[in-house]
């Protein structure tokens, strides 16, 4: 599942989940939901473990590969 849905799903907003999450920099959070950057394995951690295994590592690399041949 895509970060972004995911988010969208529980009605709070992206900065909020981040912060609860574990990840406070709202920069950082828009750069992770919109594909712009790849979480660290830390926040691979985080991420997964605030979203109850919804959104995990493989989601990110789904997402960068369709960024990827979009470009191409």
């Amino acid at each position: 599942m895509q970060l972004l849905d995911y988010i969208r799903s529980t009605g709070k907003t992206v900065a909020a989940w981040g912060r609860e999450a574990g990840i406070p920099s709202r920069v950082r959070m828009h750069r992770l939901v919109h594909g712009h950057r790849f979480p660290t394995p830390i926040e691979i951690n985080l991420i997964r473990a605030a979203s109850n295994g919804a959104v995990t590592a493989d989601d990110f690399v789904n997402q960068h590969t369709a960024s990827a041949s979009e470009a191409a």
